[in-house]
């Protein structure tokens, strides 16, 4: 999503929503992920507009979920385990460590014992992350 198109998006979005035009603006700049929460029902979405390569490979791998809320449905893509895995062990780099994004790995490869070890190597490497996955993969 382009900055300038943030106050079209809160627009649309409507009255049940939550969506702070700014915030999203300012995500959007600092290609940061921002979230919009569904009133009626307290749902949180997360957003993460694409903004790199990487993000543009996610988005092609996402698997397509219908979502309906109030009689609308839509297409919403999912990222793979691979992508998230891949996303998180960026986010444990850049920030320094966390014990929630640990964890967070940890419980992505128990529970998806068939993930693309391919896919993860190659990403890993473009990424600088090639020794953080090794070392959880062990």
């Amino acid at each position: 999503m382009a900055v300038s198109r943030a106050e079209a998006f809160v627009t649309r979005l409507g009255p049940d929503w939550y969506a702070d035009a700014e915030a999203i603006q300012d995500a959007i700049r600092r290609r940061r992920s921002f979230n919009v929460i569904f009133i009626p029902q307290s749902y949180k979405f997360d957003i993460f507009p694409a903004a790199t390569e990487f993000h543009l490979a996610q988005l092609e791998r996402a698997t397509s979920v219908p979502l309906t809320i109030e009689g609308s449905t839509v297409s919403c893509p999912v990222t793979s385990a691979e992508d998230i895995l891949l996303a998180k062990l960026s986010w444990l780099q850049q920030g320094g460590g966390s014990e929630r994004q640990r964890h967070d790995i940890e419980g992505i490869i128990n529970a998806n014992p068939g993930l693309d070890r391919v896919y993860l190597e190659g990403w890993a490497q473009r990424l600088g992350i090639a020794e953080q996955l090794k070392t959880f993969l062990q």
